[in-house]
């Protein structure tokens, strides 16, 4: 048995805490950002809106900041967050499409396999959260 999209969308609710980031080379395999210190949360709200902001601190490097809001919607195996606003200007008015997974109380976000600008290669990365709050 599936969930209705509906359903789907009900588990989003609410506010998950950043417990987990994993980053890899798709070539090699090899992990990276093993040393970067992650902290973040991001809500989801019953009207369709969410925001996110995630601190990466990078040893010998400046905090930086990733953070944007959106209006959401879930297809499929993705939910897509429509950008209304964000840190990084290029992000704008552009549509964020992530992979998501449910266990228990954690949701695995997972972005498309990419040209990574920090590591200058192909990485697959996964952001996993933990549910701290739902709606009333």
């Amino acid at each position: 048995m599936t969930d209705s999209a509906g359903n789907i969308e009900r588990k989003f609710l609410g506010t998950w805490r950043l417990v987990g980031v994993e980053r890899e080379e798709v070539a090699t395999g090899r992990k990276l950002d093993q040393d970067v210190k992650q902290t973040g949360y991001i809500s989801y709200t019953p009207d369709g809106r969410m925001m996110v902001i995630i601190s990466h601190i990078a040893p010998g490097k400046a905090e930086e900041i990733t953070c944007y809001a959106a209006k959401w919607h879930v297809e499929g195996e993705r939910v897509v967050h429509d950008v209304d606003i964000a840190a990084r200007a290029p992000w704008t008015g552009t549509k964020q499409v992530r992979g998501y997974e449910f266990r228990g109380n954690r949701l695995i976000l997972s972005p498309p396999v990419s040209a990574d600008f920090v590591h200058g290669s192909v990485t697959r990365r996964s952001l996993e959260w933990e549910k701290v709050a739902a709606p009333a």
